[in-house]
């Protein structure tokens, strides 16, 4: 994709729906795909305070996604060490959404993992990511103390165990 689209407003989930409507990035996949959202839901913090996802913007994506026909979504995440995905999916409103619209959430932290080796490295990858035909990887832009800003490769760290999680911390 070789364009920026860009949304202007103060409605998440209507500035969600506009971009998407635009940019069709499902145009031709097959309808019955498996798909998880994963947004970044690092702690249970509201996403006023700056450190999650706000949920608009993926209830947007599960509208645009229902309104063409795809109905096999969930929503998947694991928190940082240390806190509640669960509290999380309460806390930041991702209960709501899956209660009305029937989406299920993944905890995965509860989940079991796949060991993945890559250029001669083992990543431990939450067994759930292959169970899934299309991932929305839905990050946050923050501040980081190493990287200066984190963004969507960061956010899929809620996608491997706690276990990878403290390994990849102690690696820098």
């Amino acid at each position: 994709m070789d364009k920026l689209y860009i949304a202007n407003g103060q409605d998440p989930l209507q500035m969600t729906l506009d971009l998407l409507n635009r940019v069709n990035p499902l145009k031709n996949k097959n309808r019955n795909i498996s798909i998880g959202i994963k947004p970044n839901l690092v702690c249970a913090s509201p996403a006023s305070q700056g450190a999650t996802t706000h949920p608009e913007i993926v209830e947007g994506i599960i509208i645009y996604l229902l309104e063409n026909g795809y109905k096999n979504i969930r929503i998947i995440e694991g928190a940082w060490v240390g806190d509640s995905t669960k509290r999380a999916f309460k806390v930041c409103g991702y209960e709501d959404i899956s209660r009305k619209y029937n989406i299920p959430l993944t905890d995965l932290k509860d989940d079991s993992h796949i060991t993945q080796s890559y250029k001669g490295m083992e990543l431990k990858i939450c067994k759930t990511v292959f169970d899934i035909d299309y991932l929305i990887n839905v990050p946050l832009i923050k501040g980081h103390c190493q990287t200066g800003i984190t963004c969507a490769l960061k956010n899929l760290k809620g996608l491997i165990p706690d276990s990878e999680k403290r390994r990849f911390h102690t690696m820098g």
